[in-house]
Formats: structure tokens, C-alpha cells, sequence
């Protein structure tokens, strides 16, 4: 088995993503002049979650009048050209991000693009003080995640040793929206490893959709986020129906934005890691560049 605590385990890392993970924070571009409200906003592809979580402060998806952000994000199927077009007609602003061609503001392609996405939502929109609390709470889990610290001290290599030849459940509360979404597609984008999340209503899907094969050893990790009820119950049932429990304890953060970062970041090292253990590439922009190119 590969050694995290190696020098050599990173060698798989060629495209230098542990750099790119380190200095996330204060990453991205920032708004080159002032956006009137008030606002909308609509995310695609890499853009979707910062959308999503944007409705925490900004509840339209389109505006009449002010400013219409449009997260292209990329591979979006038609959908941001669309979405641009409809705003267009609205005599609102646009401005579109990402790294199509004749965007406003470019934003290259990276399983990281969450966070810059909504930075730069945070900014145009004057939350200075909510990105203040998701870039602490960041800092503060970068440096009890990243490389040089040790397997005994670092949660992240111990989190991808355990889900390591396993398949991972993220069991999530409501009150973080689009997360368990987030950590599955950072696990497949950095980890490149699948993962699957229950449904909302997932108590009886627990008690019954595991119940006929998990005698025979099902390789399944549940991976438990928050300390709501339904996390009590869930783990009551699972623990006789996986292979593993993982529960992840709250990050030190304040409010639901900056939490649902922190859990995201820390996935995102442990998906790190696991791709090391596997001996794969981490980073995913030469993918990315030849699909881009296909199509």
C-alpha cells in the first residue's frame, strides 16, 4: 500500500493540484467594477453549486432590472447560452463567467471552480463578510489537511485510507443544499472514485435498500456530515448494514456557507489522497482540455 507520508506517492500528482488546493483561498477573479442590484443569478456545470448556494442571500434565479449573473461553468449542453439570452430580454445586466469565449469574467476550468465561483458572487454582491468567514474557516482546514502534515494528525489521509476499496454513501443534512452533490462530484473529479448519496427521504431507504446484500460484505463506507436528528437515526440503522461509519466532525466555522465549504475543502484532500493511494493522476485539466476540444 502507497505511504501518504511518502515523498514519492506524490509523484503521481504531475499537474501540481496539492499547489492549486493550498492556495485556494483569495483565489480567482474579483469584480472590476460595481454590479446594481438587485440580483439573479444562475449557475451550469462547474458553476452550479456556487448558484445554489448564492440563493442563501440572492433567492431569483432571473431579475427584470439590476444585475444577472450567469455561471456558464463550461460543458453546460446549451443551457448558460440559453439562460443568457432569456436574461438578456429582461434589461438586466449580464454578466456571464467562465471560460467560454465572449464571457465577462473568465474562469479557467478546475474541480476547484466552486469556491471561485462564489467568491466572486460574494464580492459583486457586497458579502464581504461571509466570504471573510468562509476563507477563516478554510485557512483553518488547509493546515491540518495539507501534505506535510503527518497521517496522525491529518484527517484527510486517514478519511482516504478508510474509503480506500470502498464506495462511499454521503449522508448530508438539509440545511447544507447542493452539498452531498458537491462532495460526490469532487470524490470523481480529484478521487476519481464514485460515490452515491441517499435520497431525501432516506430512512426507509436505508432500511431497505441494503438490507439483502449487505450480509455478503458490500465494500460501502456511510459517511456521516452534521449533528441533525436525522444523522442520529441514520447512523443507528447503518451501522449493521456497511462496511464502515465515518462521521466527520463539524468544521470550526461560523454559519451554514462557510460549514458547507469547510466539509467540501476536506473532501476534496481526502479525494487528493485517495487518488494518490491509486496511484492516479489527481488533477483533471488535461481531460477536460481534450473534451473541450472534441467538442
Amino acid at each position: 500500500m502507497r505511504d501518504l507520508d511518502s515523498q514519492e506517492t506524490y509523484l503521481a500528482d504531475r499537474m501540481g493540484l496539492a499547489f492549486e488546493m493550498r492556495d485556494l483561498v483569495g483565489s480567482g477573479p474579483v469584480p472590476q467594477a460595481r454590479y446594481a442590484a438587485p440580483y439573479g443569478v444562475v449557475g451550469f456545470g462547474e458553476g452550479w453549486w456556487a448558484a445554489q448556494l448564492a440563493r442563501d442571500w440572492v433567492p431569483a434565479e432571473f431579475t427584470h432590472a439590476g444585475t444577472q449573473f450567469v455561471l456558464e461553468g463550461g460543458y453546460d449542453l446549451g443551457g448558460a447560452a440559453g439562460a443568457g439570452l432569456y436574461a438578456a430580454s429582461s434589461g438586466a445586466e449580464i454578466v456571464r463567467l467562465g471560460w467560454a469565449e465572449n464571457t465577462e469574467v473568465e474562469l479557467l476550468a478546475s474541480a476547484l471552480s466552486p469556491y471561485r465561483y462564489l467568491r466572486f458572487l460574494l464580492l459583486a454582491t457586497g458579502q464581504r463578510d461571509e466570504l471573510s468567514r468562509i476563507d477563516q474557516a478554510l485557512l483553518l482546514e488547509r493546515d491540518r489537511l495539507r501534505p506535510e502534515v503527518s497521517l496522525d494528525k491529518n484527517p484527510a489521509k486517514f478519511l482516504a485510507y478508510s474509503l480506500l476499496e470502498r464506495t462511499p454513501m454521503f449522508v448530508v443534512p438539509e440545511g447544507y443544499p447542493g452539498l452531498a452533490a458537491a462532495m460526490q462530484q469532487t470524490l470523481a473529479r480529484v478521487g476519481k472514485s464514485l460515490s452515491f448519496t441517499p435520497p431525501p427521504s432516506a430512512l426507509e431507504f436505508f432500511v431497505t435498500g441494503l438490507e439483502a446484500r449487505h450480509e455478503q460484505g458490500d465494500p460501502i463506507a456511510a459517511v456521516l456530515v452534521g449533528e441533525d436528528e436525522r444523522k442520529k437515526i441514520a447512523q443507528q440503522i447503518l451501522e449493521s448494514r456497511v462496511d464502515t461509519l465515518i462521521e466527520l466532525p463539524e468544521p470550526e466555522a461560523e454559519g451554514m456557507l462557510a460549514k458547507a465549504l469547510a466539509y467540501w475543502y476536506r473532501i476534496t484532500w481526502a479525494a487528493y489522497y485517495l487518488a494518490l493511494l491509486y496511484g492516479v493522476e489527481p488533477g483533471d485539466w488535461e481531460v477536460l482540455d481534450h473534451l473541450r476540444q472534441a467538442t
